[in-house]
Formats: structure tokens, C-alpha cells, sequence
């Protein structure tokens, strides 16, 4: 009996070495993981935006492979934090990715769907306020307020989808405000205070704007340019077929 419990002690080391390094990294990790979106979390409710991006980010990184739907929740509370940080193109950028991963998924109805559906929503509608006091031309900010209009009213279709109560829900409320912004004359805009909770958009959201449309526009016109090459490439190799240079005809014959 002795030895067999002599024995039992000697393995305990092996046994924990083979938790931590398999099953148990993944546990500790995970523990790790909601710590910091508690953490981040807690910042949020304190208005501590930057803080609570980092935070999200460092969770993001802790988070083991495992269920999609975690780490997408985690990326629509980093968009949300980055777009009240003031960092409103990358947090905008994170939330249409998964907004967009979601619905390729079929999951566009989902919880996190919805909730990144309407982060985006609320961060195109600030983006159209702001750009339209920054001097942007209409169709600089239009499209910010078309992103808004058309979420907010996918929102609030499915909410009535769903039996919502009322008159209005608040999605239609939002999508009657963002309305308002596309009709209002710019004096009257610029006589009205900044929507609640709208954040400060870091170096000039107009410019951070047209940088961004620029980058995409001559990544559009690379790819469209590469995919002409390859089409240029395919008729070419047609033509010479047709030559019979790549016919399968041998010299000599």
C-alpha cells in the first residue's frame, strides 16, 4: 500500500504538466480571457474608451481557439470601444468585417449580428454628423448616412418581425433621427448640439475619410486590374489554341 501511494505522489508532477500544457492551458487561458473582458467591461461603464479597447484587444488575444461566437462577441464590444475612443474607422472597420462574416455565415438574425448591425449603425450616423461640421461635401458624408439609414431600418424591420410593442421601437426612432440628418440644411445643423454620447473623432475624421477612400479605391482598381491581366491572359492562350501552337501538334509531324 505504500509504495502504491509512493507511487501516486511520483506521477501527480507528470499529471499536472500534461493539464497545463493540454486540456488546462486552454481552461487557464479562458480564465485569463474574462478577466480582462470583465476588466474592459468595467471600463466601459466608466466611459474609459481607450482602456477599455486595450483591454478587449488583450482578451481577443488570450481567447483560445474554440466557439466563433465568443471571439465575435468580443470584436463587436471592440469596435464599440474603438468608435467611442475616437478611433472610429478602425472600430467601424471591425464591426462591418464580423457583420459581414456573420451574414456569410447565415447568421445575420443572430444576437451578436444585431448588436454589430446597430454599433455600425450608430457609429455611420455620428461619422455623417461630424464629417458634415467638418465641411465634408454631400457626397463625402452621404454615404455615412446611407450605412445608417439602411441598418437602422433592417433593425427595425426585424424588431417588428418579431412582435415589438409600441408605436415605435427604438430602431425606427434612430432611423427617423438619421432621416432628419440627410433633410437638414447645414445652418440648422450647426445651431444643434452633438448627439449624445458622440465621440471625438481623432485627427479629422474628413481626411481620415478620404485617405480610407482612396486606399480602397486603388485596391478596387489593383484587383480589377489583376483580373484584367488574367483575362487578357486567358484570350491570348484561346487564340494561340486556335494557332495550334498549344494544340498538342508536335514539330515535324
Amino acid at each position: 500500500m505504500a509504495g502504491r501511494v509512493f507511487y501516486f505522489w511520483l506521477a501527480l508532477p507528470a499529471v499536472a504538466l500534461a493539464v497545463h500544457f493540454g486540456p488546462g492551458r486552454a481552461w487557464l487561458e479562458r480564465d485569463d480571457a474574462a478577466a480582462l473582458v470583465r476588466e474592459a467591461e468595467r471600463l466601459s461603464e466608466e466611459a474609459q474608451w481607450e482602456e477599455a479597447a486595450a483591454k478587449y484587444t488583450a482578451a481577443l488575444a488570450a481567447l483560445p481557439d474554440g466557439p466563433v461566437d465568443e471571439r465575435q462577441r468580443l470584436e463587436v464590444a471592440l469596435g464599440r470601444a474603438l468608435v467611442m475612443s475616437g478611433s472610429m474607422i478602425e472600430g467601424q472597420e471591425r464591426l462591418e468585417k464580423t457583420l459581414a462574416d456573420l451574414t456569410a455565415a447565415g447568421e445575420e438574425l443572430t444576437t451578436v449580428a444585431q448588436s454589430a448591425r446597430y454599433e455600425l449603425a450608430t457609429s455611420s450616423y455620428y461619422a455623417a454628423w461630424i464629417m458634415r461640421l467638418e465641411g465634408a461635401t454631400a457626397e463625402e458624408w452621404k454615404p455615412e448616412a446611407e450605412v445608417a439609414r439602411q441598418n437602422f431600418r433592417l433593425l427595425a424591420e426585424t424588431a417588428d418581425s418579431a412582435g415589438s410593442e409600441g408605436d415605435a421601437n427604438p430602431f425606427e426612432r434612430s432611423l427617423e433621427a438619421t432621416i432628419r440628418l440627410e433633410q437638414m440644411d447645414l445652418s440648422e445643423l450647426l445651431a444643434k448640439p452633438l448627439p449624445k454620447n458622440c465621440p471625438n473623432c481623432k485627427q479629422g475624421l474628413c481626411q481620415r475619410k478620404r485617405k480610407q477612400c482612396a486606399s480602397r479605391c486603388n485596391s478596387e482598381g489593383k484587383k480589377k486590374g489583376e483580373q484584367k491581366e488574367k483575362q487578357d491572359a486567358r484570350q491570348e492562350v484561346k487564340k494561340t489554341n486556335k494557332a495550334g501552337l498549344y494544340s498538342g501538334d508536335r514539330i515535324g509531324s
